[in-house]
């Protein structure tokens, strides 16, 4: 008994110079991210962890239900594909196909009327709310430095940096995206209560506008950007400017680095698969939704164009505004995409719309696409041709 005191009463104290280092050292959010992760039989994020932090809510402020197509529940998933999708922890597949609902399937308790979080799908919600901003004339022009906006970036190698750095990922901010480094940006982002600070006050590690080098920063600067333009919360510009006209079915969440903080806007936004998808039918109208222009057409255009940058020695083909881009049959797609495989996934040329979300995702081939999302592409494209 006196050996398992001992033991426990060490236990204490280590525990508690671990906390104290952490504190000492500015990585309290290591104590928030052992104890949603490893002290919860977990070791990264999950699409299940809103409740784990505080939040800003976006109603469905005019909800209205997607249109059956004529050959809902005609096909089904074959063995072999329940399987594949059962095997990468599939949550949601849904698809759309000609504006109207074609398939959904969900998996364990997931449901239609399931929130998850989409990671850096975020990204592209920043992305749409940029090209609304040039709409109305708060953003004249990609081009103008973040400096006209935030005086953080004012001097030194920042003040360089311009709207267009920041949409194709150029920046050359030193912003560890690594999700494996417990001290990295990525880590402090997620779990820390400074995300504004964070990042504005990155340094530098490159001139920007050369290299396309994918970090999380950039979309929370962005976004920092544009709640400084509006004067108004990120939350309250998505449900106003997104949410209500693209007519969401569900509430939704955007997770938030403290009860009256800032929302994690590189990542976090919850929503319900059918409401993810009316990102994807914004960008199949080419920025329009049932005829109402949402974002410019240039700037829908421009967001889905690769980016002049260069991409580990040769130029960028897989990456517009926040939109990654790839082709299908030799014709242009584009995609949002997030952690452990979230995808919204819109092929044109098909008038379709693919969203899967779920828990696990295959590795990022040599074109710099997870292998996993053609997969699912693959088995849209045949329940779509199996369904008429």
């Amino acid at each position: 008994m006196r050996k398992l005191l001992r033991l426990f009463i060490t236990l204490l104290l280590v525990l508690g110079l671990a906390y104290v280092l952490a504190l000492v050292t500015g990585n309290e959010h290591l104590i928030r991210g052992v104890r949603y992760t490893y002290l919860m039989g977990r070791n990264a994020p999950e699409i299940d962890d809103r409740s784990f932090f505080p939040y800003a809510t976006i109603p469905a402020d005019d909800p209205r239900p997607w249109p059956q197509a004529t050959g809902f529940g005609k096909a089904t998933l074959t063995a072999e594909q329940e399987a594949r999708l059962a095997a990468l922890h599939s949550a949601s597949f849904l698809v759309i196909h000609n504006d109207s609902l074609l398939f959904e399937q969900y998996w364990g308790d997931w449901t239609a009327d399931s929130t998850m979080n989409s990671f850096s799908v975020a990204k592209s919600y920043v992305s749409v709310l940029t090209g609304i901003a040039m709409g109305e004339g708060r953003i004249s022009s990609v081009q103008q430095p973040v400096s006209k906006f935030l005086p953080e970036f004012a001097e030194g190698c920042r003040a360089r940096i311009t709207i267009w750095h920041l949409l194709t990922m150029s920046t050359g901010l030193d912003w560890n995206e690594s999700g494996s480094n417990p001290f990295g940006e990525n880590a402090k982002g997620y779990y820390g209560k400074q995300v504004r600070e964070l990042s504005l006050n990155l340094g530098c590690k490159e001139e920007p506008g050369k290299e396309f080098d994918y970090v999380s920063g950039s979309t929370q600067v962005m976004a920092e950007v544009l709640e400084a333009i509006y004067e108004r919360p990120l939350d309250e510009l998505v449900r106003e400017k997104i949410w209500k006209p693209l007519q969401a079915e569900q509430t939704a969440y955007w997770g938030k680095d403290r009860p009256d903080g800032d929302l994690r806007a590189f990542c976090c936004l919850y929503a319900s698969a059918r409401d993810f998808a009316r990102i994807g039918q914004l960008y199949l109208d080419s920025g329009r939704w049932q005829g109402r222009e949402i974002i410019p057409f240039g700037y829908y255009t421009a967001s889905i164009t690769p980016a002049e940058v260069m991409d580990k020695g040769k130029p960028n083909q897989r990456y517009g505004y926040y939109w990654w881009l790839a082709e299908l049959d030799g014709k242009p797609i584009q995609y949002a995409r997030g952690f452990h495989g979230q995808y919204v996934v819109v092929i044109p040329h098909e008038r379709l719309v693919m969203v899967r979300t779920g828990a696990k995702r295959e590795e990022v081939n040599r074109e710099g696409h997870p292998g996993d999302v053609f997969e699912w592409i693959a088995i849209a494209r045949d329940l779509a041709k199996r369904s008429m």
